[in-house]
């Protein structure tokens, strides 16, 4: 059964206000914090430099532009040339993205790291909103998405969360409105990040959006031979190698401020005290449900656009063993979506208890945070399995009319 239009309250309304005001002196209050500690050159108070993903991405490009690619998949390396370049001890980073980064990294170096940063940002941002228009988010409810937890996260942290969000609601949005080209293309460019990808080839298909799926390869065949004309085999190769490995050891073995800012089962287990062994059991028991869930609510031929950001968003996070609390970006819209209904995004037939329930989740990357810090809870991954058996509620209701 077809879901009702969209139609999140009006800017005057409660919901509206209330949402705003709470989201801005929560993240006004961490961008307060956060600019507050903030030292000479850019430091923060833990001496990191502000936007402390995006120097990867501007270093890497620094890295490039001297021939020095290798560097970059060498973990120790890499930390040491960073050390070098900044001037000063610095906490160790690493290159995860794959060649197909590379431009944009060159293009990011070609600028003074400040004006760099910020222009990403703000594009970041702007492609948020494009797709967040495009899915049926009113414009006046653009501003608490852009004050949001995610994207406040995303934003302190340098982070792509914007950009990934962006793209990932242009894919869907493009692939209703037949787009075949366009959305292959985001499909395309959001291999830079493949895991986010996890639902994206098997709902396709299962949709026989076959046209999606050609112009998508096209478009990664175009760009990975790119990438190979200009910088041959050998990042690839290292890529796959290298860099993987590199990324397992992250996810397995490293502790502090990373296992506070994943929102996956697998590190709710870490962070519990499991062995590794047992953390990826926990895991494997919620993929398995998430799976019997996503069965359960497929959005089916008359599912609207929001019933399919809805069950794409809400099962890629449930399924990945590694993200962060900034890719949560597109639940972010997602939510904004339901603000009208939390009823249909939740198991409950209490407009009170939903209403409670759609905040906690729009809070979440705070509260999250904060219970992980103070108790070594990780939450994330329960309101998500709600938020999904919600949907599959809606749906048994709906067919029951």
């Amino acid at each position: 059964m077809p879901s009702p239009p969209v139609s999140p309250p009006h800017p005057r309304s409660p919901a509206y206000l209330a949402t705003l005001l709470m989201t801005l002196v929560a993240s006004g209050g961490l961008y307060l914090l956060y600019f507050s500690g903030l030292q000479a050159g850019g430091f923060d108070a833990a001496g990191l430099l502000l936007g402390r993903d995006f120097l990867n991405l501007h270093f890497a490009g620094t890295l490039l532009g001297r021939g020095e690619m290798t560097t970059l998949f060498d973990q120790q390396a890499y930390a040491g040339a960073m050390r070098a370049h900044l001037g000063r001890d610095y906490t160790i980073h690493n290159w995860s993205y794959p060649p197909h980064m590379f431009p944009l990294a060159q293009l990011a170096a070609s600028l003074p790291y400040f004006v760099a940063l910020g222009l990403w940002s703000l594009l970041g941002l702007a492609l948020t909103c494009v797709g967040a228009r495009l899915a049926g988010v009113p414009l006046a409810w653009c501003l608490p998405i852009v004050l949001s937890p995610a994207v406040t996260v995303n934003l302190l942290a340098g982070q792509n969360g914007t950009y990934t969000a962006g793209l990932l609601l242009l894919a869907l949005t493009l692939a209703e409105r037949r787009s075949w080209l366009g959305a292959g293309l985001c499909w395309a460019l959001l291999t830079v990040k493949p895991h986010l990808g996890l639902l994206a080839l098997p709902m396709v298909l299962l949709r026989g959006q076959w046209r999606v799926v050609l112009a998508g390869a096209v478009c990664l065949s175009v760009i990975t031979a790119l990438t190979l004309a200009l910088y041959g085999a050998e990042p690839w190769h290292l890529f796959l190698t290298e860099t993987t490995a590199q990324q397992r050891v992250v996810v397995e073995e490293w502790r502090g401020l990373l296992l506070r800012l994943m929102p996956t089962a697998f590190i709710a287990g870490r962070l519990a005290g499991f062995e590794t062994g047992a953390a990826y059991a926990l895991h494997a028991g919620v993929a398995v449900l998430t799976l019997l869930l996503l069965w359960r609510s497929w959005p089916g031929q008359g599912g609207a656009l929001r019933d399919w950001i809805t069950w794409f968003s809400l099962g890629t996070f449930l399924l990945l063993p590694y993200s962060f609390y900034y890719d949560l970006v597109i639940v972010q819209v997602m939510l904004v979506l339901w603000v009208g209904e939390p009823k249909r995004l939740f198991p409950t037939r209490s407009e009170a208890v939903a209403r409670i329930a759609w905040y906690v989740a729009w809070f979440l990357p705070y509260l999250c945070y904060l219970a992980a810090f103070f108790w070594g809870l990780q939450l994330a991954p329960v309101l998500l399995l709600l938020m999904l058996t919600g949907r599959v509620v809606d749906r048994r209701r709906a067919g029951a009319v």
